[in-house]
């Protein structure tokens, strides 16, 4: 697939079936994350664990349930979960420094770029990490020393079954300077 078709065909599926993906893909997908324009350090920890998995999509949903606005509107339809019941998760951590979100942002968009390259569906998510900074759940994660998450991204295969993205509008948000 070249470039710009990973870049058009890139979307956020919120649906997986239960295969795991290859290590082989998991691989590629991480090692590319290494490559994404960064301004400081960030750490990737893969979750596979399908407990623990279950533990922070039901964690997060009691939390979404529990707020206001777009996350309880969303927690609240039938057959959400906010992982989607994807294999894996892969999250984002890093110092609390200047640009952390944007050096995240950067890697997991690298990475979804991977992942829709490599066939696989993907979604960039930041709901759970307000479980995975609970203090049992951070412990877990054994992140280096000052790092916290900062958002993740689900992969696996697409499912027939999920919820779907709102098709995206055409913004006029362009100017030139010439």
């Amino acid at each position: 697939m070249e470039t710009f078709d990973a870049i058009n065909n890139r979307k956020s599926i919120r649906g997986y079936n239960d295969e795991q993906i290859t290590e082989e893909e998991l691989s590629a997908i991480v090692e590319v994350a290494n490559k994404a324009p960064n301004a400081g350090p960030f750490h990737i920890t893969v979750i596979q664990d399908k407990e623990f998995l279950t533990e922070i999509n039901d964690k997060t949903k009691i939390k979404m349930l529990a707020s206001k606005g777009f996350m309880k509107e969303r927690a609240s339809m039938p057959g959400y979960e906010p992982l989607y019941n994807a294999p894996t998760l892969i999250v984002v951590s890093t110092p609390e420094v200047p640009f952390a979100e944007i050096n995240a942002a950067c890697s997991i968009t690298t990475m979804a770029l991977a992942a829709t390259d490599l066939g696989l569906g993907s979604c960039y998510v930041v709901s759970p990490i307000q479980t995975l900074v609970e203090p049992d759940v951070l412990l877990r994660l054994e992140l280096p020393e000052g790092f916290v998450p900062i958002s993740g991204l689900l992969v696996g295969y697409e499912s027939d079954v999920k919820i779907q993205s709102p098709p995206r509008a055409d913004v006029d948000n362009v100017n030139y300077i010439l």
